[in-house]
């Protein structure tokens, strides 16, 4: 049966989210009851679902058979039997006991919607610095705007020009470059026609090529756009729904890519990994950054690291300092590639931290 809303309150880190969210898990969610003696779920295996213990006792056996007894009126059966994928034990009944399973995907989504806040554009911070890879881009512009003789040749240069003076474009291959300009498919616009909506999938990332728009995200507030403004990366990164409206304020042309192209060509190249074994070679300027919520870092997190939220790191990005690379544990999920987009975007230096669970203290 389906989950009620109000018994995911009782488990972390259902706790900390409103309810709009917690029906959208309780969608994904369900009750089961297990008989004294059977396995609830196996170690080793990977598990598409976090299992919760609402009534009963558990033995949790690990790999050397060592068993230890959870009952559901301990505080520690407010988290999640088995947060680490695969599991290092193996749950088993130890009485009758009621489990609550979450599907692992759809709470990853859900967080991250209820913290990505909405799709803001990202100033450019800094000018694209280094001779032959400016020099390869800007003859590219010129022979794009030459190609396409129906937009003026000035506003093929400011849109495209804006948006690589971007520093997440410094770090994008000169060839990634190209192909991202051929992708592009301009749509255009009349005054109050809305380019994205709250509560659309997101499915392009899109540039502001010329006209007015404006930003209105869901707290009222409104933010302007001008040529070269770029917008919607953020709900393809967290592969979540849009959490603003963008709105022509004149006639206009917007450029869009598609998610498929957005991910090739813009994600994958900046996104980098690293191990927890190389951590140490990295040398002293290096913060370990875990942007779960609070109540998830308290009961599990990787050795050294400071936990800022996501939502917090986003209005606090103007602080960090340009001269750390950040490492963000991998934990948060669609969490952890937003703020590591987030922090790219703004010129800093970021990547992901692989498997962060062996690094739990």
């Amino acid at each position: 049966m389906a989950a009620a809303t109000q018994l995911l309150y009782k488990f972390h880190p259902f706790s900390e989210l409103a309810p709009e969210y917690l029906e959208r898990i309780a969608e994904a969610s369900e009750v089961m009851g297990v008989a004294k003696g059977k396995i609830v779920f196996q170690r080793g295996k990977d598990l598409p679902h976090l299992y919760y213990l609402v009534e009963g006792s558990v033995n949790l056996v690990d790999s050397s058979f060592e068993s230890a007894l959870l009952a559901s009126t301990e505080t520690t059966s407010q988290y999640a039997l088995n947060e680490l994928n695969p599991s290092k034990a193996s749950a088993v009944a130890a009485t009758e006991v009621t489990v609550l399973m979450v599907e692992r995907h759809q709470l990853d989504l859900v967080m991250a919607a209820s913290e990505v806040g909405p799709d803001l554009p990202i100033e450019a911070l800094g000018n694209l610095a280094g001779g032959d890879l400016v020099t390869e881009q800007i003859n590219y512009l010129d022979a794009y705007a030459d190609s396409n003789p129906d937009k003026p040749g000035g506003e093929q240069q400011d849109w495209m020009s804006k948006l690589l003076d971007s520093p997440l474009f410094d770090l994008i291959p000169a060839g990634n470059i190209q192909k991202l300009f051929t992708r592009f498919q301009p749509l255009d616009f009349a005054a109050g026609d809305p380019v994205i909506e709250e509560g659309q999938e997101g499915d392009y990332f899109y540039v502001l090529a010329n006209g007015q728009a404006q930003v209105m995200t869901t707290s009222g507030k409104v933010v302007s756009l001008t040529i070269g403004d770029y917008f919607g990366e953020e709900a393809l990164v967290g592969d979540t729904t849009r959490n603003a409206t963008v709105m022509m304020t004149s006639h206009g042309t917007v450029m869009r890519l598609s998610k498929g192209d957005f991910i090739e060509l813009l994600q994958e190249p900046l996104f980098r990994y690293v191990e927890l074994e190389q951590l140490d070679a990295m040398g002293p300027q290096l913060s370990i950054l875990d942007v779960r919520l609070p109540v998830e870092h308290r009961h599990t997190s990787v050795t050294g690291s400071r936990n800022i939220t996501l939502r917090k790191l986003r209005d606090h990005l103007n602080e960090l300092d340009p001269g750390i690379t950040y490492v963000v544990t991998d934990d948060a999920g669609s969490r952890s590639k937003v703020a590591v987009q987030l922090m790219l975007q703004a010129g800093l230096s970021a990547m992901i931290l692989n498997d962060s669970g062996r690094g739990y203290a």
